[in-house]
């Protein structure tokens, strides 16, 4: 899942900006983000953005006094890569060096639902949906897994079957808006990857789920895109 390593070192001057230069690496620190967008969003409403090089470096100029929130380009569209984290820049900082450290292999497709007990899209998934078409035709060497997940109520066999019919359904829905089906891979995992505790309400709704997963480095953003 997703993991953040943040760290900072301002060189204090007298300037109304901060001429910030953002190190981008996985939090194992083994491969650069290359190209990848990043906007910096200020809590004033300032916002600046910037786009790594192909050693995961981006340099922006950004206003001082403000603190600011990271947001990163993924498969599924923008995603908060400070995870609620606010980092500050003060007053008469000059220049600074920022390393940021996090992974987008993984995420929940978060307002993805379907009817009860139904691999049926409700409408509602669909603005979360055409994010992750932008993100795939953006990314066009990207090959991902859709999986599915539920909660314990009707069964093993009912939830295997269930889950991998609402994959699929995530599946069938991204090939339809013209991404290659060799690209997707659907699995239904059912009931055997809890999250939470099926034993309450609140712990069967965070078990069903649809989450994609990068099989794969993402590769550079395809020409054009």
């Amino acid at each position: 899942m997703n993991k953040l390593l943040l760290s900072l070192a301002l060189c204090a001057s007298v300037a109304f900006s901060a001429d910030l230069t953002i190190t981008v690496t996985d939090f194992k620190q083994e491969y650069p983000q290359r190209n990848k967008t990043i906007i910096l969003r200020g809590k004033k409403g300032t916002a600046f953005e910037t786009t790594t090089n192909s050693n995961g470096i981006a340099r922006v100029k950004v206003a001082d006094g403000d603190t600011y929130t990271f947001w990163c380009d993924g498969i599924t569209g923008e995603f908060d890569c400070t995870f609620g984290n606010t980092l500050a820049v003060p007053y008469d900082a000059g220049s600074g060096n920022w390393s940021l450290h996090y992974d987008d292999d993984h995420f929940e497709l978060k307002g993805v639902n379907f009817a009860t007990g139904k691999a049926e899209l409700l409408g509602s998934s669909f603005k979360i949906l055409e994010t992750t078409v932008k993100g795939m035709r953006k990314f066009c060497a990207a090959n991902v897994e859709i999986e599915g997940h539920t909660d314990n109520v009707g069964g093993e066999d009912y939830n295997e079957k269930l889950s991998q019919a609402r994959a699929d359904a995530v599946r069938n829905y991204l090939v339809k808006k013209g991404i290659a089906g060799e690209r997707i891979t659907a699995v239904g995992y059912g009931y055997r990857r809890p999250r939470a505790d099926n034993k309450t309400e609140k712990g069967k709704a965070e078990n069903r789920r649809i989450e994609i997963r990068l099989r794969g480095q993402p590769g550079d953003p395809c020409e054009g895109s």
